[in-house]
């Protein structure tokens, strides 16, 4: 999908909503000095408050608790790193951009602000905001003084009287230079720099993180420099994603980061139609839980679980997420045969395919995955799962493992010596696939009816592990014109190849779906697993 042309602003467009900010911070003729000096007091305090006092045209409601603590835990630390990863239409634009850098240069510590967008046009429209509130809101300039001096967001920069400047830079745009005589800028925001297009290309989004963390960060000052990142999670891998570090279930955050996490609905109790019918709405001073659930109806369980809870499910256009069955398996001895399959890749760097084992077994015509491995690694550490995987096997079960022939090279070959060797000679075998395979894309798509037909099975017990995880996503990335890692599926079609030689029907009477117990089919249709 193409991501969306975002054009500069229009001026005059902008100077009717400055005219709007002007009429609606108009200051009272009638007010006194004392009345003047208790609203500074209890705004520079109370961050509420100077939203609702300052900001008439935005806050039209209380802001929640969790906005409130992520601003006063930017004002409080002055090396403050903060990612809010909050739901669409939750204001994360408005806060980063607006309130926090007015709140900071109420208090008197901003140096200068610079801005990150998807591009240019985006970051100058988002520094429209906060010029506007500095140049035309009057209520602002009467408590802690005029502020606009020269410049225009239009040309990307603009400076106040106290020589702040604020600067706007698009993501592949690099923020060097960005101090303003004696001043360097002690905040830095990125806003919702994701976008369809980029989540698709991991090499783009590696590189965006890297100028994050370099240049862009390093523009800050050293003695300060807080930093400001919003946006929900699009992706998996998206640039946000990546930014925390929990790009896969049960990574680490980054260190040092605070994180806050919010989702649109919490407790979510459905009906047996699966229609939600209570919840605790996260931003309950703003929307009710009618608005939110007309909202999910209107987009779809996916883009809801996207735009609304972080969840970043592929929507397979040939692997469905609904074929995707997770169950409490039959054991391991009830299986006619177990395959495991190694589809290697030839190096271990970011950017190389991915090593991936898929082990599956095959009851009555029924495959079920029990375990996998897909992750950028050594070949030793393959051949070492395996073996432990091996050594976890009941008595009288046993795997049979396959590699490509092409790739069982004398490299592999001499890695798993050594791993058996390391394991006193453990007798860990592997058969060569030596057939002459037909397209690659065309065999991964044949297995397709099967999934359709809800003959495939994944182990429950697996549903969070990061490689099951990441192989079932590289599963639904098959497409046409797909361009992503598609080891796992690779795997996989190996492994039913040698699962079709024994295929073999129920006996008359047999009833093969009670040998085992089903769980969920996917995930949570508008929440976590």
């Amino acid at each position: 999908m193409a991501a969306p042309v975002i054009t500069k602003r229009d001026y005059n467009e902008w100077l009717e909503f400055c005219q709007q900010v002007q009429s609606k911070t108009a200051v009272s003729f009638s007010e006194t000095e004392a009345e003047q000096k208790a609203r500074i007091k209890k705004g520079l305090k109370e961050y509420n408050y100077f939203v609702k006092t300052y900001f008439p045209n935005y806050a039209d409601s209380d802001c929640a608790d969790w906005q409130i603590e992520f601003a006063n835990k930017c004002l409080a630390d002055p090396n403050f790193f903060g990612i809010a990863e909050w739901p669409r239409e939750h204001a994360k634009s408005v806060h980063l951009t607006i309130f926090i850098p007015m709140w900071l240069i109420a208090h008197g510590v901003l140096t200068g602000m610079i801005l990150m967008g998807k591009n240019n046009d985006d970051a100058c429209n988002l520094l429209s905001d906060v010029q506007a509130q500095l140049q035309y809101n009057e209520l602002f300039a009467h408590d802690f003084g005029e502020q606009y001096n020269y410049g225009s967001w239009e040309k990307g920069e603009f400076t106040t009287k106290d020589g702040i400047r604020f600067a706007a830079y698009g993501r592949n745009e690099s923020p060097r230079g960005a101090r303003k005589n004696e001043k360097r800028p002690n905040y830095g925001v990125i806003d919702d720099i994701d976008d369809d297009e980029i989540i698709h290309n991991q090499k783009r989004v590696k590189k965006i993180v890297k100028r994050i963390l370099g240049a862009f960060y390093f523009a800050l000052s050293i003695k300060g420099g807080r930093v400001c990142m919003g946006g929900n999670r699009i992706h998996s891998k998206s640039i946000l994603a990546h930014m925390v570090g929990d790009i896969k279930p049960g990574a680490k955050k980054r260190e040092g980061i605070f994180h806050s996490k919010i989702v649109a609905l919490y407790d979510i109790v459905k009906d047996a139609q699966g229609n939600i019918i209570k919840a605790r709405v996260a931003w309950p001073e703003r929307y009710t839980l009618a608005e939110i659930v007309l909202k999910i109806k209107k987009a779809g369980p996916v883009l809801a679980k996207q735009e609304f809870f972080h969840e970043t499910d592929v929507e397979g256009e040939i692997f469905k997420n609904e074929y995707f069955r997770f169950a409490v398996l039959p054991k391991l001895k009830q299986m006619q045969v177990i395959i495991g399959y190694f589809d290697p890749s030839f190096e271990n760097n970011p950017t190389s395919d991915y090593k991936a084992v898929r082990i599956w077994a095959l009851r009555h015509c029924k495959r079920y995955c029990y375990k996998s491995y897909v992750r950028r690694s050594e070949l030793e550490d393959v051949f070492q799962w395996m073996i432990d995987v091996e050594k976890l096997l009941p008595k009288k079960v046993s795997i049979i493992w396959y590699i490509e022939k092409q790739f069982y090279t004398r490299p592999v070959k001499l890695a798993l010596a050594r791993v058996r060797k390391r394991n006193g000679n453990y007798p860990l075998y592997i058969i060569e696939d030596t057939r002459k395979k037909p397209n690659k894309y065309s065999r991964m798509v044949k297995m397709e009816p099967e999934y359709s037909a809800g003959n495939v099975y994944y182990n429950i017990d697996e549903e969070n592990d990061p490689d099951m995880v990441e192989g079932n996503m590289q599963v639904k990335g098959i497409e046409p014109g797909y361009n992503g890692a598609d080891d796992a599926p690779d795997a996989d079609e190996g492994a039913w190849y040698y699962l079709d030689q024994h295929l073999s029907f129920a006996p008359d009477g047999e009833n093969v779906e009670d040998s085992f117990s089903q769980g969920k089919k996917e995930r949570n249709e508008y929440n976590t697993w």
